[in-house]
């Protein structure tokens, strides 16, 4: 009895119709990741403050009515910095206190650029407090802050403290605030310096 023996198979790249599938394919998968890094590249470079989250007041909004908050920080400082940049994003009105005195008051909405403070003279060896007073016409917004301090970012985040009382511009604010997340959010994107 005669054993057949069967063509062994031709690889399948070796065939037109699966060579190319397997072509597209490998062509998809390198473009993609080929963007997906890049827009990680892009997505770094357009973020001018590092860690820092969007935060505000509160996410329970059952009707539009106007707010007024204060969102509050305390840090410690062993020695003042020669240079302290504040950079600070608030949808609607903020003014921004360091230490009691006031480094700067704003208002911003959507597509506006962050507004960029020197802060260093406000500053004192040990504790420090930034203020930031919050306003909004709808009670809805958003809070994005970033200070550069002698190699240690302060950026708003679930650390912050906000209250709606006065007394929080001097003493401790009560409530933590809501974390709307990292830039890009809805609807702000990501607030760009000027140049």
């Amino acid at each position: 009895m005669r054993q057949e023996t069967l063509p062994r198979p031709r690889p399948f790249w070796s065939r037109p119709a699966p060579a190319a599938l397997f072509a597209i394919a490998v062509a998809l998968v390198g473009s993609s990741t080929a963007r997906a890094l890049h827009r990680a590249r892009a997505d770094r470079s357009l973020l001018a403050t590092g860690r820092a989250e969007w935060i505000w007041y509160s996410s329970r909004v059952a009707k539009p009515v106007p707010l007024r908050f204060y969102a509050v920080r305390e840090f410690m400082l062993r020695a003042v910095p020669s240079r302290a940049t504040a950079r600070i994003f608030v949808d609607r009105e903020y003014v921004l206190s360091v230490n009691g005195q006031r480094g700067g008051a704003g208002g911003q909405s959507p597509g506006d650029s962050l507004a960029v403070y020197e802060v260093a003279r406000f500053l004192r060896p040990g504790l420090n407090r930034v203020v930031i007073e919050a306003s909004s016409p709808t009670g809805i917004g958003g809070i994005l802050f970033a200070m550069d301090v002698a190699g240690a970012p302060l950026v708003s985040d679930g650390r912050w403290r906000v209250d709606r009382d006065p007394p929080a511009l001097t003493g401790q604010a009560r409530y933590r605030p809501v974390v709307w997340g990292s830039p890009p959010m809805y609807p702000w994107g990501y607030p760009r310096q000027r140049r």
